[in-house]
């Protein structure tokens, strides 16, 4: 019994020691993979200081909309001019694409939701971004949502893209405050048909998106659970690569 109760203290104190470690690390453990730019902002929101949020109508709201931040090195390109080298801030509430170059370092220039045809923020590992991200406006795609669309896999047949949003979620630990709000990212993946020139959205587990496909070719093998569960990002577009094939 003794022995027992010994291995017991030594479990809850192993326990006890990896959440302050995580804590002091600023890091929330997390089961399965998560979206890197979810991860990004939900660590910004954790880090914020208390009292620091932005004003949107009567909510008070924490975190923040831009993914992966602020300030990120890439390219932008619309109908009057392209720009390349620059710094751009995409806020994923309101769709706009904010920018800084020479001319205005200090105080950015706002484009509004379709004034961009479309932008790439560039790798940066430091912030989880591996590869260029390209985004297209949704209108250029044959979507009606006015969004940006992020270009995962470009195909002769089918597209794969994933749209991002921030919503206004309420903050689990407050009890006081009605009007706090926090910065809630969320992302869908949708697909293109270059034959049917449609859009449609996927829906979020495997077996319907096996389904969805299903008439055109079987990828059971190649779209499995663990390859799902390692990566979503990675195992839709070997996916989609297979379907182009």
């Amino acid at each position: 019994m003794r022995i027992a109760g010994y291995i017991l203290f030594a479990g809850l104190f192993l326990m006890q020691f990896k959440s302050i470690s995580f804590a002091q690390a600023g890091i929330t453990p997390t089961v399965g993979w998560v979206d890197p730019a979810m991860s990004h902002n939900r660590l910004i929101r954790e880090q914020t200081a208390d009292g620091v949020y932005k004003l949107i109508g009567t909510f008070k709201v924490i975190g923040t909309s831009y993914l992966f931040g602020e300030r990120n090195k890439g390219n932008l390109f619309s109908a009057e001019a392209k720009a390349y080298n620059i710094s751009i801030s995409y806020n994923t509430y309101n769709q706009e694409v904010e920018f800084y170059s020479a001319a205005n370092a200090d105080k950015p220039l706002i484009k509004e939701p379709g004034t961009v045809d479309s932008f790439i923020i560039n790798e940066n590992i430091s912030l989880g971004i591996l590869s260029p991200l390209k985004f297209v406006y949704g209108t250029t795609i044959g979507s009606n949502d006015k969004y940006y669309f992020q270009e995962l896999f470009a195909g002769k047949k089918y597209n794969l893209y994933k749209k991002y949003k921030s919503d206004l979620g309420y903050v689990s630990t407050n009890y006081i405050q009605s009007e706090l709000r926090q910065f809630d990212l969320l992302f869908d993946y949708y697909y293109t048909d270059n034959e049917g020139k449609t859009i449609k959205k996927l829906k979020s587990n495997i077996s319907n998106i096996i389904k969805e496909f299903k008439s055109i070719k079987d990828i059971s093998s190649i779209l499995t659970s663990d390859a799902f569960a390692v990566n979503q990002d990675e195992a839709l577009r070997k996916a989609f690569e297979y379907l182009n094939n």
